[in-house]
């Protein structure tokens, strides 16, 4: 895993050609940031970086999206708030909840579910639920956080430079299954 700028994510070994994002357009990227109105006053946009990070995880299919930690004492809320502010500026239907330590995980796990492309075939959800962003605990400190990750589309790891502790990240890895991670991000 080789670090990277705050806010690309990335999958295995990075490219020599860059970060291995997909740019997005440019003129996409100014209508976000141009002329964003809440009741009649204007509102900042999200940061460039969670802007760039949003247009990279739609290059995967998901519904649901898990932000996991990679070590005890880590936190993934603002990454979740971040990115459904970027969602809403685009007009897309994006709810994100932040687990603490009273959430029943059953149920969190099956309102990711709904939302998730894995329903079984011939069921959907009596409305659309559009995208869920889960804000997760770190697994490797409370493991009942891996039922939302089971039931989740996609998963991406996120690592804190300077504080997150290699081991940690690793047995974060094992314990979520290599084949479920989108990616990881780096905050600096």
């Amino acid at each position: 895993m080789k670090p990277m700028k705050s806010g690309h994510i990335t999958r295995g070994e990075q490219s020599s050609e860059g970060t291995g994002v997909v740019a997005p357009d440019p003129l996409v990227l100014a209508a976000l940031e141009a002329d964003l109105l809440d009741k009649g006053r204007r509102i900042d946009a999200p940061s460039r970086q969670f802007q760039e990070l949003w247009f990279a995880l739609l290059q995967r299919s998901w519904r649901s999206l898990a932000l996991v930690p990679g070590d005890a004492g880590g936190s993934a809320n603002e990454i979740a708030i971040s990115l459904t502010e970027v969602g809403r500026v685009l007009h897309e239907s994006v709810s994100s909840f932040v687990t603490t330590d009273t959430l029943d995980y059953v149920s969190a796990a099956e309102v990711v579910a709904a939302a998730g492309s894995s329903t079984p075939a011939g069921t959907r959800p009596v409305e659309p639920v559009g995208r869920i962003i889960a804000a997760l605990p770190p697994v490797v400190a409370d493991p009942l956080g891996l039922k939302i990750v089971a039931a989740a589309d996609i998963v991406v790891i996120c690592i804190e430079m300077g504080r997150t502790r290699l081991a940690a990240v690793r047995r974060t890895i094992e314990l979520v299954g290599r084949d479920r991670i989108a990616g990881c991000l780096l905050i600096q």
